[in-house]
């Protein structure tokens, strides 16, 4: 079995394929776009991967009268359109793959107990009287009972002030191992290769599922994998501000500032190497991040051009 090309495919990557789908279906695809579908396939191997399973999985339903697709995708209102994508990035997931869905981290934020779509925050208060903020496209299953609270972060980003309770232990299970909150506020990022958390207050166990724990002290971050931690760092006091509906920059790269934001963005953000380096300070609202993009081209030597909202890209202004 060839594991890499049946390996579980990013959602975001999903929902960019399902949407280039839905333009194709619908004959939606002029001389621009069609480019802008070759850069976006080009742009990374999964990409690649996500189209050539879509395919796979049109061939599977080769049955469905094309022209009833396109119009179901094309004349339903969008949140119905939206929902049909969706379930149609399920499918992308698990189509031509062995694997069980319920074994794929895109299917257990689904039917996770509380979740956020993209561009959505939440704040709660648990049970423990614990404050919770849930950041973009994340899943969090709670587990508490009379030994522990456990919170389970299946995908995204967390922030955290625990509430008191002497008996019972906060703990944030992430795919690389345990949080461990010692009366404290932190924050808790699951990552493609570990996770990364942010402590501002407190103290923090950090627990490895295959290496000795560590403890950490407030004004510090650390990232970690199943197999250990790395070498502590001081923590961007800017790093929990989603948490107030806003991105923070002070000296930022853009590039790196254009990551940040596509994860309050459905879609695609390209961000061209000639302006990658270029520095950005402000405050941004996360609430619109169409609002974001115009203003770096009036704050910065950059044009944004958008074939369509799910593919935007950021190159120098001439």
């Amino acid at each position: 079995m060839n594991r890499a090309h049946d390996a579980p495919i990013e959602p975001a990557i999903v929902e960019q394929a399902s949407e280039w789908l839905m333009l194709h279906w619908g004959g939606d695809l002029d001389a621009e776009k069609r480019q802008a579908f070759t850069l976006w396939q080009q742009a990374h191997p999964e990409h690649r991967r996500a189209w050539q399973r879509l395919q796979q999985l049109q061939e599977t339903f080769g049955a469905v009268p094309a022209g009833r697709a396109r119009a179901v995708l094309r004349d339903s209102p969008d949140p119905q359109r939206r929902a049909a994508l969706k379930m149609l990035g399920l499918l992308l997931v698990a189509g031509g793959s062995g694997y069980l869905l319920q074994n794929q981290v895109s299917w257990r934020a689904t039917f996770a107990e509380h979740r956020t779509a993209t561009g959505e925050i939440r704040h709660m208060t648990l049970s423990d009287g614990t404050r919770l903020d849930l950041n973009s496209n994340s899943a969090i299953d709670l587990r508490f009972t009379a030994q522990e609270r456990r919170i389970k972060l299946i995908r995204g980003e967390i922030l955290l002030t625990s509430g008191n309770d002497p008996v019972r232990p906060l703990i944030v299970e992430t795919a690389s191992g345990d949080v461990q909150a010692l009366g404290t506020r932190f924050s808790v990022r699951e990552m493609d290769d570990g996770a990364r958390v942010e402590l501002y207050e407190g103290q923090l166990r950090i627990s490895p599922r295959h290496a000795a724990p560590v403890l950490i002290s407030a004004g510090n971050s650390v990232w970690f994998s199943a197999n250990g931690t790395d070498p502590m760092k001081p923590a961007n006091p800017n790093g929990s501000s989603w948490s107030q509906g806003r991105l923070v920059a002070e000296r930022q790269p853009l590039g790196r500032f254009l990551a940040e934001l596509a994860r309050y963005r459905p879609g695609w953000i390209r961000c061209d190497d000639t302006v990658s380096h270029l520095l950005l300070t402000g405050v941004f609202p996360l609430d619109n991040t169409d609002t974001v993009l115009a203003a770096l081209e009036r704050t910065l030597p950059v044009r944004v051009e958008s074939v369509t909202r799910y593919w935007v890209t950021v190159k120098r202004r001439v």
